[in-house]
């Protein structure tokens, strides 16, 4: 006999596992600290090779300028004001990074709490029937 609610339960699960389950089945595979820091340092790569191109570009386009006035500037300086804007511009990703990666976390958490809570409750069911 087909049992209704064990029926739902396990349509519930297998819509989870081919949608929002996807996502967040993985994540619970690190713990927390491992799983920020992990995004964090892809982050960091990130923001990097982002940077670099965003200074090349610069460089590109004022190239003409550059090569005018290179005798007139202070390479320190130069050099001094790039590295602040990496500074600045990594600060700035990494908490926005750090915050986004936290919440999914703690989002991804909580879903698979109610997933294994619907396990739970298949479990019972497939323990009634054995019992009988």
């Amino acid at each position: 006999m087909l049992n209704e609610d064990k029926i739902k339960v396990m349509t519930k699960l297998a819509t989870y596992e081919q949608g929002e389950g996807k996502e967040t089945l993985p994540i619970m595979q690190y713990f927390q600290g491992d799983y920020i820091i992990f995004n964090l340092i892809k982050a960091v790569i990130s923001v990097t090779v982002a940077y670099v191109i965003i200074i090349a570009t610069l460089c590109l386009i004022k190239g003409q300028y550059l090569m005018d006035n290179i005798h007139k500037m202070s390479i320190e300086q130069l050099g001094g004001r790039i590295l602040f804007g990496y500074i600045v511009f990594l600060a700035v990703y990494i908490t926005a990074a750090l915050i986004v990666y936290y919440r999914r976390y703690v989002n991804a958490k909580n879903s698979v709490r109610r997933y294994y809570n619907q396990l739970k409750k298949l479990n019972s069911y497939y323990k009634e029937e054995r019992d009988r």
